[in-house]
């Protein structure tokens, strides 16, 4: 008998999953499809810069980046760093990403940052860092080669890369890459 009122409680729970998605999963489905869609026909700069597709490359790296979400300034989405080099060093050399923005449609700002915590290793952090930035922004069609070996080098410098304005910054212990949208306002850019 128990047997029996055990087995009737297993067929009434597997017919409640029929396994068909609910209405809210369809419409979410359908809503990703569409974005993917839409993102299909974006390349370069222009999808680099939209929140989902930034947040999602950087979490690519294991950066565990939150959503873009409001801040004191805007929006802000900052991964957590992620350790590049011997992670048994007493500071294991790590880099940073963050995005910021005015909107929450677009960013204004993609940065990354190499702390150069273990100077044994800070040659391997950097190229490791170089390859980090160029694979990010290749997957939105990006071509970062013109700057890899400048951040695989530790150099400082300015430019454009395929009509967006760069900085790598150099300081004793940290090296940082920023891309600042065309376009975006003053006070996002500080």
């Amino acid at each position: 008998m128990r047997a029996g009122a055990a087995l009737l409680l297993v067929s009434l729970a597997l017919a409640g999953c029929s396994g068909a998605p609910s209405k809210n999963g369809a419409a979410l489905q359908k809503q990703e499809q569409a974005r993917a869609a839409e993102l299909g026909q974006v390349r370069g700069w222009e999808r680099a810069f939209q929140p989902d597709v930034a947040i999602g490359a950087a979490n690519q790296f294991g950066f565990h980046a939150p959503a873009y979400g409001p801040a004191k300034d805007g929006f802000l989405s900052i991964g957590t760093p992620v350790t590049v080099t011997d992670t048994t060093a007493k500071k294991p050399n790590s880099v940073g990403f963050a995005a910021k923005g005015k909107a929450a449609e677009r960013v204004d700002i993609l940065a990354f940052d190499l702390a150069q915590t273990d100077a044994a290793s800070a040659e391997l952090a950097r190229k490791r860092f170089a390859d980090i930035v160029r694979d990010f922004l290749f997957q939105s069609k990006v071509d970062a080669k013109p700057i890899h070996d400048k951040i695989a080098k530790g150099e400082a410098g300015k430019g454009q890369l395929d009509g967006i304005d760069y900085a790598i910054e150099k300081a004793d212990d940290r090296l940082t890459v920023t891309f600042h949208r065309t376009g975006a306002s003053a006070p996002a850019n500080s």
